[in-house]
């Protein structure tokens, strides 16, 4: 978990501690590792093909994009009380 935990933080400060872009950009990684898988699924079984993996990743993407989201807050509280 420490090492989801520090992604996150580095990517909620490269994108300046605003949810809005975070959430942009966990959505451009799972538009990425979506046509990464498509591309090996045609590689292997020569055609993409819907599974039962496909909602799992989705939903870790959408609760990475809620984290990101909260860590966004935690550091906003953070810079506006000095902690």
């Amino acid at each position: 978990m420490k090492y989801i935990q520090t992604i996150t933080m580095y990517l909620a400060e490269a994108c300046d501690r605003n949810p809005i872009f975070t959430t942009i950009m966990i959505f451009l990684a799972m538009l990425a590792f979506n046509l990464f898988e498509a591309s090996i699924e045609r590689l292997v079984f020569g055609k993409h093909f819907e599974h039962w993996l496909d909602p799992l990743f989705t939903g870790v993407f959408i609760a990475w994009g809620a984290y990101a989201t909260y860590l966004c807050a935690i550091l906003r509280i953070r810079d506006k009380t000095g902690a």
